[in-house]
């Protein structure tokens, strides 16, 4: 796998150019100070307003502000991502092109999500050039896509409250730390209405805080699913002030240019590229995928705009930024989230180089973390393969016999453990059905497992 084709870095070098005048917007707009009203707008007058204009005049005298916002907007937002993902360990994925074929005859939009987990908050999915969507633009196309995991109730439910003893020696340093900051508290004050009034009512908030921390969390131990359907259903209620999804995430695509190394783009070139993203809100683990579709469609922030003020009331706009290919989109992501919560999913983590990958598979020891950490230096990531060591076979249809039809994949639930109280996800892969055994079209089916090496390595 060549990473400087992959996004990441390949972002680097397609923004080289731009990005001096990228960060100088950023670290004034990002440098607002904290203060009143008036000194907010005194400072956006003299110091962020004379950058925006300057950078709106770089853009084609054509262009319109709201459309050249958005491109300004947009790197915002892919600086947002690379850095979460950065943060998480530069996680990437990819899948076998057969593998993805299989999922493909695999629906999801019945699938209740109580068994989904990000792998990590943020990863990025790689994928062939033109696999996905092929004639989606005719100079650009889709070459994987990052998950920004925003939320998931029942990992948070499931984190034991803090001793009261340790939260409350830990605190005590932290208030002395700010006591020494000159207009540190004064400043927390401004904005939090009393609750930096002094030490004990700041403590006693806390601790407060915490005991029915303490108390949802021996609830959720005893019944899970009455404390998250509680949750659940407080959510729903117009003025309840509650706001805790079950699961949250963000999936945002990217594209690269059809035939062409990694180059400089200038502003031109971003205004051509696509921009494709959805998002995906779940209140209760027992939703479905089509439950969190008609929940974003109604109540969700638009996909299609950075400019959030641009609402779209009840409108699949909330829920991806072009509906028609809101069903390849879900489920692609959906399929590929379920099949890295699959148990008995066929995954291999290897370095990108194959020789120094042996090299870091026969070290021991000390001596791997070091084999490891020069492998980094020089270059090398991580990659998680999925699907490569399964073998797929394709075999033809006989002329002129009666063959059977496939019978499309799905997920379900399976239960298990004490009193089926615990559940996994189970594929159930698409099957022909109604044919004579010795003849089955050429769609694929996996017949048995190999040892053969993701390709590039």
């Amino acid at each position: 796998m060549r990473l400087s084709q992959l996004h990441a870095w390949r972002h680097e070098t397609e923004l080289r150019g731009l990005q001096p005048r990228f960060d100088a917007y950023w670290a004034v707009n990002s440098n607002r100070p904290d203060g009143t009203d008036a000194e907010r707008e005194n400072y956006y007058r003299q110091v962020v307003a004379p950058h925006e204009d300057a950078f709106l005049a770089d853009f084609p005298q054509s262009v319109p502000e709201k459309t050249a916002w958005e491109v300004i907007l947009r790197e915002e937002n892919w600086r947002s991502v690379l850095r979460n993902w950065r943060h998480d360990g530069q996680q990437i994925f990819e899948f076998a092109p057969d593998l993805l074929a299989m999922l493909a005859d695999t629906d999801v939009n019945e699938l209740p999500v109580q068994n989904l987990r990000m792998p990590y908050d943020t990863f990025y999915v790689a994928l062939a050039p033109g696999h996905f969507l092929p004639d989606y633009n005719r100079d650009w196309v889709v070459d994987g896509f990052y998950v920004t995991a925003e939320m998931c109730l029942v990992d948070s439910l499931r984190l034991r409250p803090r001793p009261p003893n340790e939260l409350i020696a830990e605190q005590r340093k932290q208030w002395s730390d700010l006591e020494r900051i000159p207009g540190a508290l004064e400043s927390l004050r401004k904005g939090n209405s009393g609750s930096f009034t002094s030490f004990d009512s700041y403590i006693a908030k806390l601790l407060a805080d915490n005991a029915a921390a303490q108390q949802l969390y021996d609830r959720y131990l005893l019944d899970p699913d009455a404390v998250m359907d509680e949750i659940a259903a407080k959510v729903d209620i117009r003025g309840s002030g509650e706001w805790r999804s079950y699961l949250m995430f963000t999936v945002d695509f990217t594209f690269r240019r059809r035939d062409h190394a990694p180059v400089s783009l200038s502003l031109t070139d971003l205004l051509e590229q696509p921009t494709l993203r959805a998002h995906y809100d779940f209140v209760s683990h027992r939703n479905t995928v089509t439950d969190g579709i008609e929940r974003g469609r109604r109540s969700g922030i638009p996909m299609d705009t950075f400019r959030e003020d641009d609402g779209h009331p009840d409108d699949l706009r909330n829920v991806i930024s072009d509906p028609t290919v809101l069903e390849q989109v879900t489920r692609l992501v959906f399929n590929l989230v379920c099949y890295l919560n699959y148990p008995e999913r066929d995954q291999e983590k290897r370095l990108s180089d194959p020789r120094i990958h042996e090299k870091v598979r026969r070290a021991k020891g000390k001596a791997r973390k070091m084999a490891e950490a020069r492998a980094h230096q020089d270059g090398c990531r991580w990659i998680n393969f999925c699907g490569y060591r399964t073998s797929f076979e394709k075999r033809t249809t006989l002329g002129g016999t009666v063959v059977g039809h496939w019978r499309r994949g799905h997920w379900r639930n399976q239960r298990f453990g004490k009193a089926l109280a615990e559940s996994r996800l189970m594929w159930i892969r698409p099957t022909m059905v109604g044919a004579d055994k010795d003849i089955v079209d050429s769609r694929p089916t996996v017949y048995g497992t190999s040892q053969s090496r993701p390709p590039g390595l």
